[in-house]
């Protein structure tokens, strides 16, 4: 398992220049943004790794065949590029 700090150490000992405080900003930023246009409706696109969205999901009693009277909901969607399908399949 690999966590945001993991991630925030391996940027940062690639590039020393930068420091450990300010890749940490630099990742808050970039996952805020992603947030925030997800959450907004957005559709964000990361050429070679994915896209995240939302799906409108209706709440459905399978038994009668019938929707429920609750308001629909949405859910955050990943859908990985073919790239980063490739890339865990060789492994």
């Amino acid at each position: 398992m690999s966590l945001k700090s993991d991630l925030i150490q391996r940027v940062a000992r690639k590039n020393p220049s930068l420091g450990e405080a300010v890749v940490s900003q630099i990742v808050g930023i970039f996952f805020s943004s992603i947030v925030g246009c997800v959450s907004s409706g957005c559709r964000v696109e990361l050429r070679g790794f994915g896209a995240f969205s939302t799906r409108h999901y209706v709440l459905k009693n399978h038994s009668l065949n019938s929707r429920l009277p609750k308001p629909t909901y949405k859910r955050v969607y990943f859908r990985p590029s073919e790239k980063l399908v490739k890339a865990v399949d060789s492994r």
